[in-house]
């Protein structure tokens, strides 16, 4: 019977993990579709803005019961800011591309993100990657390719704003990765959120339109989502190693097609069905030879995930 409850234990902290996953990505995929929403009506600096703001909410909170105010202040201030403008950076892209491109096409560019990642480690923080890994990523770009078509015609300004959020995402990562576990999830947060404020203040002022309620609660909302999504992921990888939690960012997809067909009307090709799974498949076996090379992560291990 001891046996029994001490193999029980560690199932359900994988199931409370895998929930808090899906919730947090699904609540990253709804604040996405309300800032796309947003963004027909207003400039996407104010957008981003007003929702980094609301997004600190949930950030406080989790701080207050993981160490208090202690846990918003970094060690490495450089590397942790260095971290947030980069991902500031990355989510401004990413935000823009969603107001030129159908959630789905962009979802799928900006999961290079991961891919990158892996040539980011080679070059900058001198990993050896083997055959396998350099392959799973060569697949992943014949994926993008295939997204993009072949003779790219249909190639315009969102898709290069998407994928300069796929590098600008991976470059956030690999800093992540060099930060480690030497900072509190609070700290990365905070000056996350308050770099993405920093980042679009100066074209928010200059495109400033006045807001009534109506037009303010989805980008309020949106900000809500984001800040809850990022405290939910970080739950998730306290309970359970990254290699479990970090497979359901892909999920994402799912929900980019559902939340484009029923509120903005989009209808995927089957080539970009078949780009996104090659992209996924390559990210996939990626993070499994990561796994493998690394070991099995123990719980509490920061996935390399893009935070936005």
């Amino acid at each position: 019977m001891r046996g029994s409850s001490a193999l029980a234990a560690p199932a359900k902290t994988s199931v409370r993990a895998v929930f808090a996953a899906v919730v947090s990505y699904l609540c990253f995929s709804a604040a996405d579709a309300l800032i796309k929403l947003a963004a027909q009506r207003f400039a996407v600096e104010q957008i981003a803005l007003i929702a980094s703001l609301f997004a600190l909410l949930p950030v406080f909170l989790l701080a207050r019961g993981r160490g208090g105010l202690r846990a918003l202040l970094p060690r490495n201030l450089k590397l942790v800011a260095a971290r947030g403008i980069l991902t500031a950076l990355c989510a401004l892209c990413a935000w823009r591309s969603f107001a030129l491109l159908p959630l789905a096409d962009a979802y799928a560019l900006l999961f290079l993100a991961p891919i990158l990642f892996t040539a980011f480690s080679a070059f900058f923080l001198r990993e050896q990657v083997g055959w396998r890994r350099w392959s799973a990523s060569a697949v992943g770009f014949a994926g993008v390719l295939i997204m993009v078509r072949p003779d790219f015609a249909t190639l315009g300004l969102g898709h290069v704003l998407a994928t300069a959020a796929a590098v600008f995402g991976a470059a956030a990562m690999t800093v992540l990765k060099r930060i480690g576990d030497s900072e509190t999830s609070s700290a990365i947060l905070l000056l996350l959120f308050l770099a993405i404020g920093l980042v679009a203040a100066p074209g928010a002022v200059f495109l400033w339109q006045p807001l009534d309620l109506e037009a303010l609660w989805p980008t309020a909302l949106a900000g809500l989502l984001l800040g809850s999504a990022q405290a939910a992921l970080v739950l998730a990888t306290r309970e359970a190693p990254a290699s479990i939690v970090a497979p359901f960012q892909y999920t994402q997809m799912f929900w980019a097609v559902i939340f484009g067909l029923f509120i903005f009307g989009d209808r995927p090709s089957p080539m970009l069905f078949l780009g996104m799974v090659l992209v996924a498949a390559s990210g996939l076996y990626i993070l499994w030879r990561e796994t493998l090379r690394l070991g099995t992560a123990s719980p509490g291990t920061r996935g390399e995930m893009p935070a936005v």
